[in-house]
């Protein structure tokens, strides 16, 4: 039997723009098969992995199912996606996840503008730092170019290796390691806690508003948090589950969530309205994260620039002061 073919995670930006165009082609009311085979002729770039789709799905196969054999959805998506077409919820879906992906999509963006001055002006350093040794024949060209260009070509190795370790470790079944390496830098941890913490509410407000009893959400919703020892954490509101307990009080079991995150559950609870409150929630909760991504992304390239005026001054100090006459 041959093996499912395995394809690429696709970026935000892709996901946002594949979205918008299946909550217009929803909303416009085409059939499932004839929007993917309409998207496939404007969308080149995800053309490969939409042609297939239409046999898919004349072949009796759910969208949810279609697309996640694909490569066009991933395992949250399948899951939401397949309780909204139960529900009849799936323009509103759509439209939702585009404006998630759109918003992820722009922060990325605006973080990697301000990334592009600092790296074109390392990638000048290394260039210029050995250069007055050229110029004073003190090193051969051969030894300058390993000093300028090897240098360079060294670190964007050391660079594309760490961007793609996750998916390294991954294919050497080590990801349990990596995730618990996460949670022991404090930094780190904060930083992958509270965005798998969105993720979890988002996925958990999604499935709710698509109709899914709490006890069906939850554990679909835990499934999305992808670092395992966070994960586990939600063991206690899983064997709470069936106890009768409200939504609150199973997920004041975890010890992750805040007062004021399950105040605000409470409060949509009793109104009826826990769906849209955490959805609000999530919301506002993105946008908080979005700043610290600004932030974050404003210090980045002053940090570099700061590295590279002590990585010139040590060179300098290293190579000796010039004698004056």
């Amino acid at each position: 039997m041959p093996k499912p073919t395995r394809h690429a995670a696709l970026d935000a930006e892709s996901h946002a723009r594949l979205f918008l165009q299946l909550a217009h082609t929803e909303k416009a009311g085409f059939p499932a098969a004839e929007a993917f085979g309409m998207i496939a002729k404007n969308d080149t770039t995800l053309r490969k992995r939409l042609d297939t789709m239409p046999a898919r799905l004349k072949s009796g196969q759910k969208i949810a199912d279609a697309g996640f054999k694909a490569g066009l959805f991933d395992d949250n998506h399948r899951v939401l996606i397949a309780a909204a077409e139960n529900s009849g919820k799936l323009a509103e879906l759509y439209k939702k996840l585009a404006d998630y992906y759109s918003g992820v999509a722009k922060r990325q963006q605006k973080m990697r503008s301000r990334l592009y001055l600092p790296a074109f002006i390392l990638a000048m350093a290394f260039f210029v730092q050995p250069l007055p040794q050229l110029v004073a024949a003190k090193i051969s060209l051969g030894r300058y170019l390993y000093e300028s260009a090897g240098q360079l070509l060294t670190m964007a190795i050391g660079i594309t290796l760490l961007i793609k370790l996750p998916r390294i470790l991954a294919s050497m079944n080590l990801m349990a390691e990596w995730h618990h390496l996460q949670l022991r830098v404090p930094p780190i941890a904060k930083w992958v806690t509270d965005r798998q913490l969105n993720t979890f509410f988002f996925m958990l407000a999604m499935l709710l508003d698509a109709g899914q009893p709490f006890t069906t959400a939850l554990p679909q919703a835990i499934a999305s948090i992808k670092n395992t020892p966070l994960r586990k954490q939600f063991a206690p509101a899983l064997a709470m589950m069936e106890t009768g307990s409200s939504v609150a009080e199973t997920l004041a079991s975890v010890a992750l969530m805040k007062a004021n995150t399950l105040q605000i559950i409470k409060s949509g609870e009793h109104s009826g309205q826990l769906a849209g409150t955490l959805l609000h929630f999530t919301e506002i909760d993105a946008e908080n994260l979005a700043l610290q991504d600004e932030a974050f992304a404003e210090w980045l390239p002053r940090l570099v620039y700061t590295a590279i005026g002590l990585w010139m001054a040590a060179s300098i100090l290293a190579q000796g002061l010039p004698h004056l006459a």
